[in-house]
C-alpha cells in the first residue's frame, strides 16, 4: 500500500517551480526505483548513461515533477576531462514539464518519453540524458538530450564553491509561464535551463 501511494506522487508530479519541496530520501529512493524498473527504456539515450538510483533527487510540487540521477562513476575528473564529445553526468526526469531551447518548448516529437508503471499506477515522462562538453572557447557546458544525438538544449556550466550532500543537487524557480531549473554538480559546477508546460 505504502509503495502505491509513493507511485502515486510520482506520477501526480515530482518537480515544483514555485513552493518547490524536496522529497525525502525514502520517497526518492522509491521513485528512482520505479522508474528503473523497464532498464532498456531507462538506458536507451542518445548517449550512453549509468545512472544511479541509490543517489537520486527528487523535488515536487501540485502536477509538476523532478528527478535526477547522477552517473554512477561521476565525479570532478569527468568535468577536468571533458573534450569536445560529450560526456555524461546522468538523466533528469520530469513530469508535467518539457526544457526549453532558445525560449521556446521543445517539441514532444524530439523528446524521449517513458512510460512508468508502478502498482497499477501509470504515467509518461521526460528522460532526458545529461552530458558535459567542452565549448568552442574552452569552456564546459552542460548538454540536454532528447531522442537524437544532437542536444534539444545547451548551456554554461559555471564554478562554484560549496558543499552538497549528493552529487546533483535541483531545485527550480518559476518565471512568469515558465520555469529554470538549476542544477549543481559535485559542489563545483552550476548549470540552468528552463522548463515549461509540454507541448501538447
Amino acid at each position: 500500500m505504502k509503495r502505491t501511494l509513493i507511485a502515486a506522487v510520482l506520477l501526480t508530479g515530482l518537480l515544483a517551480v514555485q513552493a518547490q519541496e524536496k522529497m525525502s530520501r525514502q520517497e526518492t529512493l522509491q521513485i528512482a526505483f520505479y522508474t528503473s524498473l523497464d532498464l532498456k527504456a531507462m538506458l536507451n539515450t542518445p548517449i550512453p548513461t549509468d545512472p544511479d538510483v541509490k543517489r537520486p533527487v527528487a523535488i515536487k510540487d501540485g502536477d509538476y515533477g523532478g528527478l535526477v540521477l547522477p552517473e554512477t562513476k561521476l565525479s570532478a575528473d569527468t568535468f577536468a576531462d571533458a573534450s569536445k564529445e560529450a560526456k555524461s553526468v546522468g538523466q533528469i526526469w520530469l513530469r508535467g514539464l518539457a526544457p526549453m531551447n532558445a525560449g521556446e518548448v521543445v517539441p514532444a516529437s524530439k523528446l524521449r518519453t517513458v512510460h512508468v508503471n508502478a502498482g497499477g499506477q501509470e504515467a509518461d515522462a521526460v528522460c532526458c540524458a545529461l552530458g558535459v562538453c567542452k565549448d568552442a572557447n574552452g569552456g564546459l557546458e552542460l548538454l540536454v538530450y532528447g531522442k537524437d544525438k544532437e542536444p534539444v538544449t545547451r548551456v554554461a556550466l559555471k564554478s562554484i564553491s560549496g558543499q552538497q550532500d549528493n552529487p546533483i543537487e535541483l531545485s527550480a524557480e518559476r518565471k512568469d509561464d515558465s520555469g529554470v531549473l538549476t542544477l549543481k554538480f559535485l559542489g563545483k559546477y552550476e548549470a540552468a535551463f528552463s522548463v515549461t508546460a509540454p507541448e501538447q
